[in-house]
């Protein structure tokens, strides 16, 4: 019972301090001012802003872009088709990597941040322990299923999934030890 409510005191302090999260914020809001994944050139520039920066131009050469526009994402992204995400990150490919599909869920949630969890290594791990299943990239639709359970069953519904996301990496440990002993 000790460990609930440390988990409950954690929930609470992330739903104090989510408006500090202003890179996730500015990122959003970004977005939200190029709606529509139809032109190309809006499609490069969000692909830039959302990659990680080391990564962007590997995104780029590898023609993300033209898959995103070439899936007309827009209607599945507004209904939160998780599935959406594993074909932004499979890229016109049968195989998805690790790298992919943190960016596509990356991108798909900037565009709806309350539907697409954000795959990410600490969500991984937090995931996997409240699961007590391992998942590849291949499983993020299982993966996703799962953060969403978490989300209900924490009550963090006012919160998105980038605001989950940093709740999952400021106290993953707790996190950890908590799903591991439960």
């Amino acid at each position: 019972m000790k460990m609930d409510k440390m988990i409950e005191e954690h929930i609470n302090h992330i739903k104090d301090i989510r408006g500090y999260f202003l890179t996730d914020k500015k990122l959003i809001n970004f977005i939200r001012f190029r709606p529509g994944n139809q032109d190309i050139d809006v499609i490069k520039e969000k692909v830039m802003a959302v990659a990680n920066h080391d990564k962007a131009d590997y995104f780029i050469r590898c023609g993300f872009q033209n898959n995103i526009k070439k899936l007309q994402i827009d209607s599945s992204l507004g209904q939160g088709e998780l599935l959406i995400a594993v074909s932004v990150a499979q890229n016109g490919n049968n195989s998805i990597d690790y790298e992919n599909i943190e960016f596509a869920s990356r991108y798909c949630a900037v565009h709806c941040p309350a539907y697409f969890p954000l795959w990410n290594s600490h969500s991984l791990k937090i995931a996997e322990a409240f699961s007590q299943s391992c998942f590849s990239p291949d499983d993020y639709l299982e993966y996703g299923a799962v953060v969403k359970e978490m989300k209900s069953k924490h009550n963090l519904a006012p919160l998105n999934y980038f605001d989950i996301s940093k709740f999952f990496w400021i106290y993953q440990e707790d996190l950890i030890r908590y799903y591991t002993w439960n």
